[in-house]
């Protein structure tokens, strides 16, 4: 009875892990805000919306939206003692799609 139990809480526990990372990468990715104020729009421009109750949501969610990018790490840093020692870059020709010489 006790492996039975131990089994089911187990189990329960990596489910409610799962449904927490998925719950947190949502709120930490702007693709739900950008479809909240898309929505938004759509209400004003079908009137359940007027111009103020619009303004309101959409300051709100634009706010949210730069807290999420002010939170985001910017680019490629650098760690300490690292240096960059060349670049690879491959050029393709856009008219014949042949691939240029890879040059570092």
């Amino acid at each position: 009875m006790f492996i039975l139990d131990s089994l089911l809480i187990g189990s329960l526990r990596f489910v409610l892990d799962k449904i927490a990372a998925a719950a947190e990468a949502e709120s930490e990715d702007g693709s739900a805000l950008r479809e909240q104020l898309l929505e938004a729009q759509m209400r004003l421009e079908l009137g359940e919306l007027s111009d103020v109750e619009f303004a309101e949501t959409e300051r709100g969610i634009l706010a949210r939206l730069r807290e999420l990018r002010a939170d985001q790490p910017a680019g490629l840093t650098l760690q300490p003692g690292m240096k960059v020692t060349g670049v690879e870059a491959t050029v393709a020709d856009e008219l014949t799609g042949d691939f240029a010489e890879t040059r570092k």
